[in-house]
């Protein structure tokens, strides 16, 4: 009896290390498994997260955008007002949908009216934000914005000819020269604006502007009544606010 129990625990034990073994490895291997699994899932987050970082720093470093304007509206309504103007602007994408803006121009003017004859001659600049309100679709690059500038004018005036304001007279008075220089006169405005540009070609961008002006400052000259100021346009006698439109042409330049 003795001797069989011995038997038998004899062929057990390699049996049972046997199986100890197969099972010891099965579970290593599954363990082995489980962990080159983690690592491959640990090294996929990781280039993941290194693709979204180089494209939010793709997304954050996208290329400046300059745009360089003429205003040809303004340049084709001169001439037939007997008059000379051109309006320049160079804006600069610098932060998302945000521009900064600057512009200048220079005119020089002809006004007749019922009692005035005169040249008003000057320059004037605008500095300016605006921001883009528009989404843009695939490769579109257009601009609907909103903005704001402020500008300052430089300006003389030639009073060639005056007539002396007789109301109810019967015949217009005739006409007083003078030949009379107004110089070293200035304005400061506020503009409130909306623009749309239109990608029309590669680069080539129509566009045109609507704004409303609040003239905060502007000389007074004795015995001579201001009514055009360069770049602020015909200045209401009873009101300091003026209105403004722009049609024009620009093209971008990317960096």
């Amino acid at each position: 009896m003795i001797f069989l129990y011995y038997q038998i625990i004899m062929v057990s034990i390699p049996t049972y290390l046997f199986l100890y073994t197969k099972i010891v490895k099965i579970r290593f291997k599954k363990f082995l498994l489980i962990i080159t699994m983690l690592i491959s899932m640990h090294f996929s987050a990781q280039q993941k997260k290194d693709s979204i970082g180089t494209d939010s720093i793709a997304r954050i470093k996208q290329p400046v955008k300059i745009r360089l304007g003429f205003d040809a509206g303004k340049y084709i309504w001169a001439k037939f007002q007997n008059s000379f103007s051109y309006d320049f602007f160079i804006d600069v994408n610098f932060y998302k949908d945000y521009y900064l803006i600057v512009s200048g121009g220079y005119e020089k003017h002809f006004t007749d009216n019922n009692l005035l004859n005169y040249h008003t001659t000057g320059s004037y600049y605008k500095f300016g934000v605006m921001y883009n309100l528009y989404r843009n679709w695939l490769d579109m690059d257009n601009d609907i914005c909103i903005g704001i500038n402020y500008a300052y004018a430089r300006f003389d005036y030639l009073l060639h000819t005056y007539r002396i304001n007789q109301p109810g007279a019967v015949f217009t008075p005739a006409p007083v020269s003078v030949e009379q220089d107004f110089d070293n006169n200035s304005a400061q405005w506020l503009e409130l604006f909306a623009q749309m540009q239109v990608e029309t070609f590669k680069h080539l961008y129509l566009g045109y502007n609507v704004g409303v002006k609040y003239l905060v400052h502007n000389s007074e000259i004795e015995n001579f009544t201001v009514t055009y100021i360069p770049g602020f346009f015909y200045k209401n006698t009873y009101s300091r606010f003026g209105f403004g439109m722009q049609y024009f042409i620009s093209y971008r330049i990317k960096f």
